[in-house]
């Protein structure tokens, strides 16, 4: 039998509309099972408590339980490569942030490429660090830390969670734009660093401001800065480190939610839709807050791509500036 041209066409014409209606079919029937909520770090910290407050409202609006999936390791790189390399079905969605999109990419050799291969669902929030020294340090501002540590450079070391860890760049841009030297001093994690701070092992730290509240409040360390553009909500008292002359001056760590690349349009979609709807719920926001997160609120896919792509410059630039390596 011989087909014409026109019945050849209508042929797969049709053939291409038959496997089409099944995936539309399965994108509207999207979610029928729990999803999978990726996080890099390991359990009971701030980035968890984050995960879980923006997870249980998803819960709550895609009528599926959210199965909280902890991947930790290399800078949390470890878990932004699982989401990456995850069937792009809307099941596995991750919580990222600025260290494995922006900064882990300058000094490892990665299994993704941040601007390549996800989705972007959503800004979540940031969180600045707070400038922390310990009360001996005679400074109560920003201005009198950097007059001592130019008067003293090898007294006044500073900590941080560890190489290459956003609070460890922090502090290099600090150095950088204040012309100083402080000797960095890494620590694995921020747990070990913060008790050396309160104990006098180490004078100055660059500290995720949640984790640091509770001795900030007892007196046990002082807040002399915190390093967003705007004041902490969480800290109203503490003046930015901008406002106190490294005019300019940020370093946040920032969220966002993803998925894999090629996610199907109607799940990107509805995953878009019910994370805005939550991160307007006033409810969510305030315990955000809590946890020292600021700058709560949705933003377009391509506003998180492009986010991720002037962060992924400015820190490769202070990478490079700083000679920083994994090995440093």
């Amino acid at each position: 039998m011989k087909f014409n041209r026109r019945e050849m066409l209508a042929c797969l014409g049709s053939s291409a509309a038959g496997l089409a209606m099944p995936m539309a079919a399965w994108a509207q029937s999207w979610p029928s099972k729990p999803i999978k909520l990726v996080i890099g770090y390991s359990t009971g910290g701030s980035t968890d408590a984050t995960a879980r407050l923006v997870g249980r409202q998803l819960e709550q609006r895609l009528g599926q339980p959210m199965v909280f999936e902890y991947k930790p390791g290399a800078g949390a790189s470890m878990g932004a490569e699982f989401v990456a390399k995850s069937v792009a079905d809307g099941y596995t969605i991750g919580l990222t942030d600025t260290g494995p999109m922006a900064v882990v990419p300058h000094l490892r050799k990665l299994a993704y490429d941040p601007t390549k291969d996800f989705t972007p669902l959503s800004y979540v929030c940031a969180t600045g660090l707070a400038v922390l020294v310990h009360p001996s340090v005679p400074a109560s501002n920003i201005k009198e830390l950097i007059a001592l540590a130019k008067a003293d450079p090898e007294k006044y070391n500073y900590a941080s969670s560890g190489v290459g860890s956003v609070h460890h760049l922090a502090g290099e841009l600090f150095k950088s734009q204040a012309g100083v030297k402080m000797a960095h001093v890494p620590y694995r994690g921020a747990g070990p660093a913060l008790t050396d701070l309160v104990g006098g092992q180490i004078p100055v730290m660059f500290a995720t401001i949640g984790p640091s509240l509770q001795m900030i409040s007892a007196g046990k360390v002082k807040a002399l800065g915190v390093t967003s553009s705007k004041r902490s909500k969480a800290l109203p008292d503490v003046p930015t480190v901008a406002e106190q002359g490294l005019a300019g001056y940020e370093a946040v760590l920032w969220f966002s939610i993803v998925g894999p690349a090629n996610l199907p349009a109607p799940i990107s979609a509805r995953l878009q839709k019910e994370l805005q709807a939550s991160l307007v719920d006033p409810e969510l926001i305030r315990e955000l807050e809590k946890l020292g997160n600021d700058d709560i609120g949705p933003r377009t896919p391509q506003e998180v791509a492009a986010l991720v792509k002037s962060e992924m410059e400015k820190w490769g630039r202070v990478i490079k500036d700083a000679h920083i390596t994994v090995d440093s």
